[in-house]
Parts: structure tokens; C-alpha cells; sequence
């Protein structure tokens, strides 16, 4: 009897059931069930921290994908809502696990599914705990926003320069932010060279050729550098300030508040995507913080206009390169275009982002005309329309596995340990009887050595056929390109190079197309 134990430590609850209480409850629940079998336990463990909410659990999916290769009897939970608060995905979940002859037991639910009313049970219960979820994270949002709209500042990565207080207000203890006198210098630095002219990418360079880093001990890239520009906590809260974020639709606290003698706050502005925060929404809650203020709306409003001149100066003006998007250099960075007209002729060059931020140091590829790349990779599309057998999506070439004689092999020992438990049936008492036994868990062993050659065989087969028809597929779309590249748009021809190739890598040795 295989088991496998699924535990997961709930996001919201800290004094929720640890993992290892989960195991341990689960291995004395299974031993009280399956008394007198010979039980092997395996535990999925590892998504300690990750939300019920949905399935994308690096431990869940493997435990389902052994679920649906047969190497499990059981699947045990402490709790429902520890493998689904979602009742879609959990109904999705138990349709496979039925399938494959899997039985679910929860300890603390103790249903039983292979009855009719079990599984009403199971059903209403998965119901209740998404809705707990859906109720849960609700309030947590609300708590959240009414935090952030008053003032407070509601936990994360703190803002550069800026430190945080707890200070007790209408009886309970709140989290303010306030300025750093000692770092908020390189906030200030960047504003004024901001103004003073520099582009992103001059500001990444000066702090990189200065070594002014981050308090990660790492160099600024123009993402950070974007991110402490435009946020509203560094600006003065002027009535100018209050006009500009109402004319963009924001939320804001009523006008009286802007004295001009502290900073702002926002809320719902940004979100954690792993090491850093990422800009997600345009239109978000802003209020008045407790701290000082330290750029003046005038300034920060100039510099969130110049973003906007930015964007308009940077739009595509001319229409080269049909790898732009797609061409990266062989330091892993990627290539851009730049262009300039003389005399009335125009020239266009390849080149390593990396390069122009960070200097030749870095990376040597230098400036490549376009037309000398461009014209490269058609002439390798040209050698492949001759010859299709070009086209590589793996480094190793799948083939196709017979599986026919492997289940055939798998049906052999299948009937072998029958007949093997048959004849034991009949010889209990008989001195072979430990000679039949032996003879039966060597075939045992061999029937799952079988069973995972068979799974992986027809996993092999599966990528060898879509990988077949992804290479017919290229090929068509090269076809296309090359049949018809005098009579397409500049737009359709670089739409159509993004559909067929995943990307080009240009370096000392040439081109690189990968597929």
C-alpha cells in the first residue's frame, strides 16, 4: 500500500498545523486504517508558504503527476483545504485520482468516498473552505487598503532612503514611514540629474562608473532607478500635487491635507515579484504620509512629464531590423537598433544594451549594420527551406520508443504474478511457499521497473510527436517569409520572424537562429 501524504502550512494562519505534526498525524491515521498491511509512505512537502488558492504547487503537481502514473494507492491529507480551497480544481483533482483508482482520505473530515454521501460531503466541504479563502483574502484587502488610504504604510520592501516607525494611534500600533537622513541623498541625486537632462540609461551608467549601488550591495539598474522616480512618496504634499494625481483618476483624501509639509503615500500601485517590486497599476489610492517631504510637487511632476516625452521620443521613428525583439547578443543581453540619417543616407546598427549601459568592458560585440545581420539570418531561413532536416528545437533528437513490446513485456510478468499467487493460494503450508513469495517480489520489482519505462516511453513519444509537428510548422512559417518578404509590410514581416523563431544570438562566430 503506497501512500502519499500531501501537507501544506497555511499563508494566512501562523499557528496552523506545521507540516511535520500534518505527517505525523497522517502516518498514525493511516496505520489505524490499513492495520495489518505493509504500508511505504511518501511525502509531497515542499509547498510550505504557497496558497491553496490554485494548483500551480511545485509538490502538488508532482504529486499529481504520480497519481496519474499509477505509482500511488492513497492520497492523505490532515485537512481538505491543505490540497484545494477552489472547488473547480479540487472536483478536476478527484476525477483523475477516481480514474486511476486512487483513494483521498482526509484525517480531520474523516468521509468516506467511495460512498454517495461521502462525496456530497467532500464536495460541500471544498465549498467552504474557498469561500473561507475568497473571505479570508477579502479582508485582508480591506484591511490593507484601509491602511494604505489613511497613511500607514502597509509592510514591503521599504522605498530608497526611507526607513519605518511603529507609532501607537487611536489605541493601536501602526507602521509609518519616514526619511533617512543618511541615504535619502541618492534619491535626491537622482531626481536633480534626472532634471538636469540624464536619460535612464545615462543615470544607470554614472552610478555604475561611480560605483553607487543599492543597500543589496548591487549596482542600480534603470528599472530601480524608473521605480524610485516615479514614486509618489518622495513628493510634497502641495495642492499641485493634488491637482495632477486627480486629473490621472486617483484616489485621494480631501484637499485641506495638502499643506505642503509632508510626503505622500500610495496604495495599490505596485506588487512584489520576487527581489523587486514591478509598476502594475496606473490608477491607485494616494495619501498623506507622516513624513517630510522630499522632492517638490513641481519637480516630481516635471520628471513624470518627461517620462512621457521619453516615450513619445523613443516610439519607433524608423522601420529596420526584422530581429528586432528577437536578436540577443552572445553576453545574453539584448541587441537594440540605433539609426541616424547623414547626408541624407541612412545607417542603422545592432547593438549589446549591455554594451551601452556598462561599456566595452563588458561586452566588445560593438555596432553591426543591420542589413549585414539581417541579411545572415534570411540566408540561413534559405538553407533551411532546402533542407527541413535543419531545424533543431532539442539539443538531442527524440526518437520514437516502441511501446508495444514493452506492454507486452509488462503483460508477461503481470501474468506471471498471478499464476505465482495462485499457486501460493494453493501451497500456504507448503515449504515452497517462501520460494513463491521470493519469485513474486522479484516480479513485483520488475512489473514497476516496467510500468515506469512504459510511463516515460509514452511521455518520450508525446514530445517526439509534438516536436514533429512544431517543425512542420516552422517550416511553413519560413516558407511564407521568404515566399512572400518583397511584398510584406515592415510590422508583418518582424510579427512573422517572432512566430517562427525563438530567438537569434549574435556573437564572434555569426548568427545563431534557436527554434
Amino acid at each position: 500500500m503506497i501512500i502519499g501524504i500531501y501537507p501544506r502550512k497555511s499563508v494566512y494562519r501562523d499557528n496552523s498545523e506545521s507540516i511535520k505534526v500534518q505527517v505525523k498525524l497522517c502516518k498514525e491515521y493511516a496505520k489505524i486504517v490499513y492495520k495489518g498491511q505493509q504500508i511505504e509512505f511518501r511525502i509531497y512537502g515542499k509547498d510550505e508558504g504557497f496558497s491553496g488558492k490554485n494548483t500551480k504547487r511545485p509538490s502538488f503537481q508532482e504529486l499529481m503527476r504520480d497519481v496519474q502514473s499509477n505509482k500511488l494507492d492513497v492520497v492523505m491529507v490532515y485537512r481538505l483545504d491543505r490540497i484545494s480551497r477552489n472547488v473547480t480544481e479540487f472536483s478536476a483533482m478527484y476525477d483523475i485520482m477516481h480514474a486511476h483508482n486512487v483513494t483521498f482520505l482526509s484525517v480531520k473530515e474523516s468521509f468516506d468516498t467511495s460512498t454517495p454521501i461521502g462525496r456530497t460531503v467532500m464536495y460541500i466541504l471544498a465549498a467552504f473552505s474557498q469561500f473561507e479563502r475568497e473571505s479570508t483574502s477579502e479582508r485582508v484587502a480591506d484591511n490593507m487598503l484601509s491602511l494604505g488610504t489613511s497613511g500607514k504604510w502597509t509592510g514591503g520592501k521599504l522605498p530608497a532612503g526611507m526607513t519605518s516607525i511603529r507609532k501607537v494611534v487611536d489605541g493601536k500600533e501602526h507602521s509609518f514611514l519616514l526619511v533617512d537622513k543618511e541615504r535619502i541623498s541618492l534619491v535626491k541625486m537622482l531626481y536633480s540629474m534626472y532634471l538636469d537632462g540624464y536619460t535612464m540609461t545615462g543615470l544607470e551608467r554614472y552610478c555604475r562608473d561611480h560605483g553607487i549601488r543599492t543597500e543589496s550591495n548591487k549596482f542600480l539598474s534603470t528599472s530601480q532607478i524608473h521605480c524610485i522616480l516615479s514614486n509618489p512618496v518622495y513628493c510634497t504634499n502641495e495642492p499641485e500635487a493634488y491637482y495632477y494625481f486627480k486629473e490621472h483618476g486617483h484616489s485621494l483624501p480631501d484637499i485641506s491635507l495638502f499643506d505642503g509639509k509632508h510626503g505622500l503615500i500610495s496604495y495599490g500601485r505596485t506588487k512584489q515579484s520576487g527581489s523587486e517590486r514591478r509598476i502594475v497599476n496606473d490608477v491607485f489610492s494616494v495619501a498623506v504620509g507622516i513624513h517630510e517631504p522630499v522632492i517638490s510637487a513641481h519637480d516630481w511632476i516635471t520628471v513624470q512629464n518627461r517620462f512621457g516625452e521619453n516615450k513619445f521620443f523613443r516610439s519607433n521613428k524608423y522601420e529596420v531590423g526584422i530581429l528586432k525583439g528577437i536578436l540577443k547578443c552572445g553576453c545574453g543581453a539584448r541587441m537594440d537598433i540605433r539609426t541616424y540619417v547623414k547626408n541624407g543616407i541612412q545607417f542603422s546598427y545592432y547593438y549589446c544594451a549591455r554594451m551601452a549601459r556598462e561599456g566595452k568592458k563588458v561586452c566588445n560585440t560593438g555596432y553591426t549594420k543591420v542589413l549585414d545581420i539581417d541579411d545572415a539570418f534570411l540566408n540561413k531561413l534559405l538553407q533551411i527551406k532546402y533542407n527541413p532536416g535543419m531545424i533543431n528545437i532539442r539539443k538531442s533528437e527524440l526518437e520514437y520508443i516502441d511501446v508495444n513490446s514493452l506492454s507486452k513485456e509488462l503483460h508477461t510478468v503481470e501474468q506471471s504474478i498471478e499464476n505465482l499467487t495462485t499457486a501460493l493460494a494453493a501451497n500456504t503450508e507448503s515449504s515452497a511457499a517462501s520460494y513463491i513469495i521470493k519469485q513474486i517480489e522479484k516480479l513485483d520489482k520488475n512489473k514497476r521497473k516496467l510500468e515506469e519505462s512504459l510511463c516515460a516511453a509514452e511521455y518520450n513519444n508525446q514530445i517526439a510527436q509534438n516536436e514533429k509537428e512544431a517543425k512542420n510548422i516552422i517550416y511553413d512559417y519560413i516558407c511564407c517569409l521568404l515566399d512572400s518578404f518583397d511584398s510584406m509590410s515592415y510590422r508583418e514581416k518582424n510579427e512573422l520572424v517572432k512566430k517562427t523563431v525563438k530567438q537569434c544570438v549574435f556573437d564572434n562566430d555569426g548568427l545563431h537562429i534557436i527554434f
